[in-house]
C-alpha cells in the first residue's frame, strides 16, 4: 500500500474517498495457488498506479471474502477498499455488472481521478478470468485474445452496443466463413456467452460451428482488424475482408 504517514489534502478529496482511505478494511492476500482464490492485477502506465485484488469465491460462486493491495494514490486506494466492500456477498455475474461508473459517483471522483475507478473494474475482470481459468470454467466455446478483446470493449463503447454478433456464412476454403457485427437490441432467438463482460451473440443452429472459435487481431499491409478461426473447423476465418463490424482502420 502507498500509504504514507502525510494525509491527503481534504480540499483534494471528497468525503466519501477520504472515508474509505482512512477506514481500510481489506487490504492483504490469499495463497494465490488455491483452486477458489482469483487473482487479478493490473496496472496504468499513465499514473503509475498497480492494483492487485483476490476473490475467495465458494462453490456456488458467490465472493465471500475480497483482498487487495494498490500501489497509488488516495483515490486508487479508495476505489479498492469500496470495491472490496461491495464485492462481498455478490456472485461472480454480480460482481462482473459493477460498473466503474458506480465506483466513481459513489466516491465523487474528479474527471482527473476517474481512471482508477476504470482500474478496479478491471482488476475485479481479471481476477474472475483466473478464477474461471483455475476452475476450468473459462468458455473453451469461444476465446477471444488480449488485444481483440480491449478492441472490442472499445468499439462496443464507441457504438453503444450490447454485444457482438458472430455468424456463419457461406464461403471460405471449407465452405464456411465467419463474420462479426455490433448487437444493438438483445435478440431473443440467439445464445450468447459473456466473456469478461461482453457477451457474443451465435445462432444455436450453428452452435456446432462456433465451438472452437478464437479471435484476434491481425496486422498487414491492408490494415488491421479482427480474423476469426476455428481449431475445430478447417476454415480459413473470416479475416478482415469479411468481417462486418466496420473496425478496422484501413
Amino acid at each position: 500500500m502507498n500509504k504514507n504517514n502525510i494525509a491527503p489534502q481534504a480540499d483534494r478529496y471528497s468525503a466519501n474517498t477520504l472515508k474509505y482511505y482512512n477506514n481500510l478494511k481489506n487490504v492483504g492476500g490469499f495463497d494465490e495457488t488455491l483452486p477458489n482464490v482469483g487473482t487479478g492485477i493490473v496496472g496504468s502506465p499513465l499514473c503509475g498506479d498497480v492494483m492487485k485484488v483476490q476473490l475467495f469465491i465458494d462453490d456456488d460462486d458467490k465472493i465471500t471474502d475480497v483482498k487487495y493491495k494498490v500501489f497509488g494514490c488516495v483515490s486508487a486506494i479508495a476505489s479498492m477498499e469500496l470495491v472490496s466492500e461491495l464485492l462481498k456477498g455478490r456472485t461472480i455475474e454480480e460482481a462482473l455488472s459493477l460498473t466503474n461508473e458506480e465506483v466513481a459517483n459513489s466516491l465523487e471522483l474528479t474527471e482527473l481521478k476517474k481512471h482508477c475507478s476504470v482500474l478496479a473494474k478491471e482488476c475485479i475482470e481479471a481476477a474472475v478470468n483466473d478464477y474461471r481459468l483455475k476452475q476450468n470454467k473459462t468458455i473453451s466455446m469461444i476465446t477471444v485474445s488480449d488485444k481483440a478483446m480491449a478492441k472490442i470493449k472499445e468499439l462496443i463503447s464507441e457504438h453503444k452496443s450490447i454485444g457482438i454478433n458472430i455468424a456463419v456464412l457461406p464461403g471460405g476454403c471449407s465452405g464456411f466463413e465467419y463474420t462479426l457485427g455490433y448487437v444493438d437490441n438483445a435478440p431473443t432467438d440467439k445464445k450468447f456467452i459473456e466473456i469478461l463482460g461482453i457477451k457474443f451473440f451465435y445462432n444455436p443452429d450453428e452452435e456446432l460451428l462456433i465451438k472452437g472459435v478464437n479471435i484476434d487481431i491481425v496486422e498487414n499491409s491492408f490494415g488491421t482488424g479482427f480474423i476469426v478461426t476455428n481449431k475445430n473447423q478447417m476454415s480459413c476465418g473470416g479475416g478482415c475482408e469479411n468481417c462486418t463490424c466496420g473496425c478496422f482502420n484501413k
